[in-house]
């Protein structure tokens, strides 16, 4: 049994320890992964199945870094108590959400040998007047797994698991092309004369 000086020296030098690795980490330049800061306030995610797992994750990883998702521009308006859409207003339109397999190699006696497992995400995200801020952009990830046809239930789980890291894999990338827009082009550069008084959230409509 340790006595209560013994105790209180342990407890030091742990804490001496965790003081250290951290100072240590700091002068090597490495930093704990944190969430990035948004300069948007609120976003609109459209194009999506409504059972999309990507974009659950992607509504997650956003509300993550302090932005909010909202189901339409005119719920963006009503949360920023404004008579029209807000410059910190974004929608991010999915124009291609999929995931599927594909023969990927066959053996001699026409057998599947491999398969190829491929995400993609195709998306461009418009500020909250409906202009274009980022044109169409594709994010496609491909891997390819080993086929058994014996051992089909385990290959299934496996595919799955791989389709959930490159969905995680994409995200990551939407989030990183978020978190560069900066605040200056969260306003249209050039506006029409038809387009020069505010927008109305009833003019946007709820996409």
């Amino acid at each position: 049994m340790h006595t209560p000086s013994r105790r209180l020296a342990i407890r030091a030098l742990a804490t001496g320890l965790v003081v250290g690795v951290s100072l240590n980490l700091g002068a090597c330049g490495f930093q704990l992964r944190t969430a990035p800061t948004m300069s948007f306030k609120t976003i609109q995610l459209t194009g999506f199945a409504s059972n999309s797992p990507l974009a659950a994750e992607l509504a997650r990883a956003i509300e993550a870094s302090g932005a909010d998702v909202v189901d339409s521009t005119l719920a963006a308006t009503q949360a920023a108590s404004s008579a029209s859409v807000p410059a910190t207003h974004l929608v991010l339109e999915a124009l291609r959400d999929s995931r599927d397999e594909a023969v990927a190699s066959t053996t001699a006696y026409g057998q599947v040998r491999d398969m190829l497992a491929r995400t993609h995400l195709r998306y461009r995200i418009l500020r909250g007047d409906g202009s274009e801020l980022v044109p169409p952009t594709s994010l496609e990830l491909a891997n390819t797994l080993t086929f058994n046809e014996k051992d089909a239930l385990a290959k299934a789980d496996e595919y799955d698991a791989l389709h959930r890291a490159m969905q995680t894999d994409i995200v990551n990338q939407v989030i990183r092309r978020l978190a560069a827009i900066r605040p200056a082009q969260l306003q249209a550069q050039a506006a029409s004369p038809a387009a020069s008084g505010p927008v109305s959230a009833s003019a946007i409509g709820q996409r």
